[in-house]
């Protein structure tokens, strides 16, 4: 296959919107060298040794996976080793300071190599690391990874990626190795920010702040945070950074709580301030007004004004509950202490030619735009941790996003602790996003199969729950979307034929009489009160494109645009009539993925029937 020709760098804008260096920063995307290892011989004859480029006898185009077109190469037979090989050149601002190596997100397990040394090795698909490569680094570098990604093994966290040759019904290609961007940066040696953590609090009009820097504090030592919002300062604060060398030493009254902290401790950090938003200048992020705040930080010496290290980043002012007890229904969802109706389109996140990767920021913008073009106000990401840039565009326009990431299928020790590790590093890479609602653990049981049947599954689904409410108590948690529900803020039913089944008031809706082939709620849990949400219905085909060349598949079937259109409006009119208990609903799907055909868009995006009628029908319904 011929590799598409890129005029510039695919994927050159900065990878980490919510955590963005400017100016000292290169990105690694683009031709790298590729080799296919199905004997598994690299690492013995050493690979990664800077002589043996002759081992690497492809070309790959980075981020794209080999499986994808736009890679260049665009095979789908079973390959689960293979290695990458980058050359690459940087200026002394690299080598004197201290360098750091991004990579978005690998699939699945990799060792990373820098100028014939072993620096690193990481596992899981989803979630990008970051290495520090300052004792590798030089001015010409040879970067090499190996990727091993067991396309059969069902205990890894894979979602919809089949583990045969060719995908069937509901399952997708499989992805292989890097599938994000990659990028090196430097800071200062000193010290650099590491993260940022940001909550907001609306009633107090104020965020609260978890920052953790690299290196000790000093009585110059500043960091600065300034807030703006449309161009205009807000809010400015700052800390003194001494008390980082030695907590013994009289802390800052702005400072809150130094994290974990022991007297004998010595460097204290991650800690914890607030800044106070004015009331003349609270503006609340929501669908309709989706209003952001610009955050700079800026580490500095406070005698020489020296900068160590400056990140922008961005946040909005929301909050996500539910609402009281009620006599007559249950309790709803709050969007800023008010009743949100979620419309929310089920994304898979696949394209045709870049399959998990995007082509362009442009092509992820206009996804989104069609589901507010479509009437709708959110979406459920499904089976993938999506990229940062997509969540980054669903924050500037106001899309409500449930996150998921890929299940397992078995059931073992290791699986747990693959989905655990993977969904806690996607929620703490995720946290800042305001889009994010809602995250959803499993999905119809998947990992957990026959939970109906052994308490011991139903322990590990109710402690899920609690783990991730754990590290993210400021939104919704679905333990298992769909049925076997334990503990949950949320009561998630899937549907997609005999709608005549559905109940006709709130007191049938509770005895859960509906065509699901599990049970909602599992023995010994019960429903109490929560929102009910229909997180997947739908599932109209309609074979746009009919070109007769793919087994074409759908939940059911249209014979055409009019028909397909109509079948949408008919039922949303039902769940329309059931709105005073049913608060929500996730319509599959937003486009077409390969041979399963029920999206409204066809998997080149294109529309099957007018956008905006069934906009003009929506805003009729619901509240």
């Amino acid at each position: 296959m011929n590799q598409k020709k890129f005029d510039t760098i695919p994927r050159s804008e900065y990878p980490r919107p919510q955590f963005q260096r400017k100016d000292n920063w290169i990105n690694l995307n683009g031709q790298w060298d590729f080799a296919f290892d199905d004997e598994n011989r690299g690492l013995k004859e050493r690979w990664y040794r800077k002589e043996q480029k002759d081992k690497f006898n492809k070309r790959i185009i980075v981020p794209f996976c080999f499986q994808s077109e736009l890679s260049g190469i665009g095979v789908q037979d079973f390959h689960d080793i293979v290695w990458y090989r980058k050359e690459f050149q940087v200026t002394s601002e690299f080598t004197k300071n201290r360098t750091l190596l991004h990579f978005g997100a690998v699939d699945y397990s990799c060792k990373v190599y820098l100028n014939g040394e072993f620096v690193e090795t990481h596992e899981g698909g989803y979630i990008g690391f970051s290495i520090d490569i300052t004792d590798f680094i030089e001015e010409e570098n040879v970067l090499v990874v190996r990727v091993e990604d067991p396309s059969t093994d069902l205990e890894i966290p894979r979602g919809k990626q089949y583990w045969f040759k060719e995908p069937i019904a509901i399952f997708y290609p499989r992805v292989t190795g890097i599938w994000q961007m990659v990028w090196i940066e430097y800071v200062s040696s000193k010290c650099y920010l590491k993260w940022v953590k940001i909550t907001s609090n609306i009633d107090k009009s104020e965020i609260v702040i978890e920052c953790d820097i690299f290196g000790k504090g000093f009585p110059e030592l500043n960091l600065s945070a300034l807030i703006s919002f449309g161009g205009k300062e807000v809010a400015k604060e700052e800390i003194s950074l001494n008390f980082l060398g030695d907590i013994r030493k009289k802390r800052d009254k702005k400072i809150l709580r130094i994290k974990g902290a022991r007297t004998q401790l010595q460097n204290p950090s991650p800690f914890t301030f607030k800044i106070a938003i004015p009331k003349d200048s609270l503006y609340l992020w929501d669908v309709d007004n989706p209003h952001l705040y610009d955050i700079s930080f800026r580490l500095y010496n406070s005698n020489s004004m020296e900068t160590y290290d400056q990140v922008i980043s961005y946040f909005g002012m929301r909050e996500i509950s539910l609402s009281e007890e009620s006599t007559d229904t249950n309790k709803r969802v709050l969007l800023n202490n008010s009743p949100i109706y979620q419309k929310l389109f089920l994304l898979q996140g696949y394209w045709p030619d870049g399959l998990y990767t995007a082509p362009s920021d442009d092509a992820i913008r206009q996804d989104i735009r069609y589901i507010k073009d479509f009437g709708f106000n959110g979406l459920r990401t499904h089976q993938k941790a999506f990229d940062p840039r997509f969540l980054y565009w669903c924050d500037k326009m106001g899309v409500l996003v449930w996150g998921e990431i890929g299940n397992a299928y078995q059931f073992s020790p290791k699986a747990q602790l693959r989905l655990i590790n993977e969904f806690a590093a996607e929620i703490e890479r995720d946290y800042n996003h305001p889009s994010i609602i809602v995250w959803t653990v499993v999905n119809e049981g998947w990992g957990v199969p026959g939970a109906h049947r052994g308490k011991k599954k139903a322990n590990y689904t109710v402690s899920l729950y609690h783990l991730m409410k754990s590290l993210d108590p400021t939104r919704l948690i679905i333990d298992d979307d769909g049925w076997f529900h334990t503990k949950t803020d949320l009561c998630t039913v899937h549907l997609y034929k005999d709608y005549d089944s559905l109940a006709n008031s709130f007191e049938e809706e509770k005895k859960f009489q509906i065509s699901s082939p599990y049970p909602i709620y599992l023995k010994s849990f019960n429903y109490k009160n929560e929102p009910i949400i229909y997180s997947e219905i739908g599932g109209f085909g309609l074979d746009f494109d009919a070109s007769g060349e793919k087994k074409a598949w759908g939940y059911q079937i249209a014979n055409s645009s009019e028909e397909l259109f109509q079948k949408v409006v008919d039922l949303l009119k039902l769940f329309d009539e059931r709105k005073d208990w049913i608060h929500g609903f996730c319509y599959t799907e937003l486009y077409d993925q390969f041979q399963e055909i029920n999206g409204l868009l066809t998997i080149n995006r294109t529309p099957k029937f007018d956008p905006s009628r069934l906009k003009e029908e929506l805003d009729k319904l619901f509240y």
